[in-house]
């Protein structure tokens, strides 16, 4: 179980204009690509190889993150849109006997090393899963004694299914995947197909992590994933200049930004090399100047 395949083909559109052109997973988090704080958070358990499930379109991006990294990263190309299991069920005769999975564009801050050693011990393939206060607003894992995944519920009104919702990492067993293969079509969908099937067949277990994970494919949630400890602000520490006169309040300001004097900047994003004129107010946007 030392391979893993990130699906790292989603773009933020909600975070345009910083993220045109961009993969989602190459974005930064406090200087961090968020394909690289993944990364690291798995190799503090084993030694294992990354396969990265890329888009055609965003080919140059990840060959030159590649040369640059000293990671065991292999890269895997769609040349059209597959959804989210579309790549792996095409190509699932020569995919290991067991692998990890996961949506690569997430941040985790969860009892990891407890995910991978119940992956190992179980005999069924596994989604990770956290438990939610709210579950009507998710799709919801209706799971029995032995957690075994029984059924999915879309939205439910009420916590009578549960409170688990799904992480985004999941461990399969190829064979498990072969056992179904005759159901499936691409595209094809981790949520919507893959898995009701293998709760049908009593294939699908889960484990309940300790933690959350945080997709930062909103303004807010990229903002508050830069904010540690109370902290009003991150302003990159790379060539960016504020004028002492202005404010910033709950923001990110990256790398080599240009403010100038008597500006308000409030729950916004002032992407990479922006410069902000002198007296601008900017509340609530993502501005990208360059």
């Amino acid at each position: 179980m030392n391979e893993i395949f990130l699906l790292v083909g989603g773009e933020a559109t909600r975070l345009q204009p910083l993220s045109i052109g961009i993969p989602k997973a190459l974005l930064t988090i406090r200087g961090e690509k968020i394909v690289d704080k993944i990364i690291t958070q798995f190799s503090k358990f084993s030694d294992f190889t990354f396969h990265l499930i890329c888009s055609e379109k965003h080919r140059q991006h990840w060959n030159d993150y590649q040369a640059s990294s000293n990671n065991n990263i292999n890269l895997l190309f769609e040349q059209k849109k597959l959804d989210t299991a579309g790549y792996i069920i095409e190509n699932i005769q020569i995919m290991p006997e067991k692998f990890l999975c996961m949506n690569g564009d997430l941040l985790l801050d969860v009892d990891l090393e407890n995910f991978i050693d119940s992956a190992r011990s179980c005999t069924n393939s596994l989604i990770g899963s956290f438990e939610v206060e709210d579950p009507s607003r998710y799709g919801v894992l209706k799971v029995n004694e032995k957690m075994e995944v029984e059924a999915f519920i879309e939205k439910p009104e009420d916590d009578r299914f549960g409170n688990k919702i799904s992480l985004g990492l999941y461990h399969f067993f190829k064979k498990d995947i072969m056992s179904i293969i005759s159901s499936l079509d691409v595209p094809c969908s981790f949520e919507r197909d893959v898995f009701p099937r293998l709760s049908t067949n009593q294939l699908l277990n889960t484990y309940t992590v300790k933690g959350n994970m945080i997709d930062v494919g909103t303004r807010d949630a990229f903002i508050q994933a830069h904010l540690y400890d109370g902290e009003e602000n991150w302003i990159s520490p790379n060539d960016t200049k504020i004028n002492q006169h202005s404010i910033i309040k709950n923001s990110v300001i990256l790398d080599g930004c240009k403010i100038g004097e008597n500006v308000v900047i409030e729950n916004s994003i002032i992407s990479n090399n922006s410069t902000i004129e002198s007296g601008s107010i900017i509340k609530n946007e993502i501005v990208r100047t360059n």
